[in-house]
């Protein structure tokens, strides 16, 4: 651990998404049974009708959707006709057990309500991440071998990289928000029979392997 660099995170997010095998063409039923479910299953977090809005002007009829935040706005849980889904800013893996908690509540309640049968799942953790020492370029050129100062005369300021797997995908490349930041980006595909918290597991096993690959340590 004592040749990581200490690596501050800026503007976490985490985006969850479960695709139903067959969407929900019924939109009556969407907004009758599935959001009074998802309504009753949210009460322990003290849910009431000024955390519920329907998104207005939809482009298609893939982005219908009801949307209940929670936490104070933190957690937006999102019905569609094709599927649940979960977004939350500035995530942190000690809330990772409360997390799992309010989306087992509501996926549970909309897939009783309409008998949607889960295809997969997709989860995204997306931050930038700011190093105390040292510079993005010699994080990241180890894992490009280009020597841009014989090509231009100049070295290269940055360098990115992507990984593609079946069932991943690892982007690492230059920040546009934040100096000298690099950014980051992990997805996960799973099947629609896994849970929440062999999703969280995962999620938490790739950053962690993909941070020590980089040689960072989050301070």
């Amino acid at each position: 651990m004592g040749d990581r660099i200490a690596t501050q995170v800026q503007l976490p997010v985490l985006a969850y998404r479960l695709v139903f095998r067959d969407p929900i063409f019924n939109l009556e039923e969407l907004d009758d049974s599935a959001v009074s479910a998802a309504f009753a299953a949210f009460r322990p977090w003290n849910v009431s009708l000024e955390n519920i809005k329907v998104k207005e002007d939809p482009a298609n009829f893939s982005e219908e959707a009801t949307e209940f935040t929670l936490l104070g706005g933190r957690i937006t849980f999102s019905i569609t006709p094709g599927g649940c889904a979960i977004a939350m800013a500035n995530p942190n893996w000690s809330e990772a057990d409360l997390i799992i908690q309010i989306g087992n509540a509501g996926i549970a309640a909309v897939l009783k309500a309409t008998g949607a049968v889960p295809d997969k799942q997709v989860a995204t953790i997306t931050m930038h991440l700011t190093p105390q020492t040292g510079t993005i370029a010699e994080i990241t050129s180890k894992f490009v071998k280009l020597d841009l100062g014989k090509i231009t005369g100049a070295p290269a300021q940055s360098f990115g990289f992507s990984v593609y797997r079946e069932d991943l995908l690892w982007v690492v490349d230059r920040s546009g928000a934040f100096p000298n930041s690099l950014f980051f980006r992990m997805d996960r595909w799973f099947r629609g029979d896994m849970s929440l918290e062999q999703v969280a597991h995962q999620l938490n096993a790739d950053e962690i392997t993909l941070l020590e690959m980089l040689g960072l340590e989050v301070s």
